[in-house]
């Protein structure tokens, strides 16, 4: 038997307001629908955010309906960016299961995504009253404690603790790939979404074998890479390497890149950009097109600011005040204010 994984494919999203990035998103998604037609596994797993937003436009729709052509092999589960796509799944003719039974007494089961990770344990729990998680590949789409280094409170979040009685199990919502265990797997997204994206795209399977024995294995997508570096040299190997055209922030003195390297650099990248540490982070956030949301404030927050050597202070804000929203916004909105007027003062 054969399992094929996707999760966090973003249909729709546009990194750094490039068209181009929006479009490498489809391109990945369609390349990935193209290997698993050639593998052809008896069941398709989507492990939440397939769109990245709850009201898709005609064009991911246009996209997302490839996957009709394995509609009779389908078992999702809705991440947090996409709740509501139970009714695109609906209009392809595929119901929204809870679990379901495959040869050899194998069952699968799946949990969407709870901002509140107490919810997410009680339908763990719910899960074991109905199935033998020793029988049972488990997948959410959840913060797990072990896969994202930034996490701190352990009781706000998933730990392998929490599913390590489970046969395998997947686990969503991180966007780096990583296997823990061999036996955790966080496929992470099919394209690199961000700068903190460094690892390779990967393309999930599993391989059951007659004793239900479960072997992972992945097939590498291309994708453009994302750097952040100081370093001209590293910039410029990276620049006749990679086939697409990546996207670089440089870190170094902007007075060591000479015109000539400048106009290079503008013309071979897709986007080049000389950051300038945290008062760019500031301009990128007041600037930002990212709704925050009592359901992807924790998320963005703590993704955004990793990229950037930031401010401590603000990281504990945040780490403080994520139960309370709105003690998180007006931390930010000062915060803000704060900068702002150093930055004027400063001007004058």
């Amino acid at each position: 038997m054969k399992i094929a994984i996707i999760s966090d494919i973003h249909l729709e999203a546009k990194p750094y307001n490039l068209l181009e990035k929006q479009q490498d998103i489809y391109n990945t998604f369609i390349e990935a629908i193209r290997i698993i037609k050639k593998e052809n596994p008896n069941l398709v797993i989507i492990a939440g955010d397939l769109f990245d937003n709850k009201k898709p436009s005609f064009l991911s729709y246009y996209y997302a309906n490839f996957l009709s052509i394995f509609s009779d092999r389908i078992f999702f589960i809705e991440g947090n960016h996409d709740l509501g796509v139970s009714e695109f799944f609906k209009a392809l003719g595929i119901e929204k299961k809870e679990f379901i039974s495959l040869k050899n007494n194998l069952y699968i089961a799946g949990i969407d995504y709870y901002h509140n990770h107490n919810v997410i344990r009680e339908k763990i729990k719910e899960v074991r009253s109905k199935l033998n998680p020793r029988e049972t590949i488990l997948i959410l789409h959840a913060n797990l404690l072990e896969a994202m280094p930034f996490l701190k409170e352990e009781d706000k979040h998933i730990s392998i603790k929490d599913i390590k009685d489970f046969k395998f199990c997947i686990i969503a919502h991180f966007h780096n790939p990583n296997l823990i265990e061999n036996k955790f797997l966080i496929p992470g997204s099919l394209e690199r979404l961000d700068i903190t994206n460094q690892d390779e795209r990967k393309l999930w399977f599993l391989d059951i074998n007659e004793f239900n024995e479960i072997k992972p294995y992945y097939h590498i997508i291309p994708t453009r890479k994302i750097i952040q570096t100081d370093n001209k040299e590293e910039i410029m190997k990276i620049l006749r390497i990679e086939k697409l055209k990546p996207i670089v922030f440089y870190t170094g003195k902007p007075e060591d890149i000479k015109p000539s390297e400048l106009i290079l650099f503008e013309r071979k990248c897709l986007l080049f950009k000389i950051k300038r540490k945290v008062e760019e982070t500031i301009d990128d956030l007041l600037n930002t097109e990212i709704q925050i949301t009592k359901e992807n404030l924790e998320d963005m927050i703590l993704n955004f600011l990793n990229q950037f050597e930031i401010d401590k202070d603000l990281k504990e804000i945040f780490m403080k005040n994520f139960g309370n929203i709105d003690i998180a916004e007006k931390e930010l909105e000062r915060w803000i204010n704060d900068f702002e007027t150093d930055r004027n003062q400063q001007i004058i």
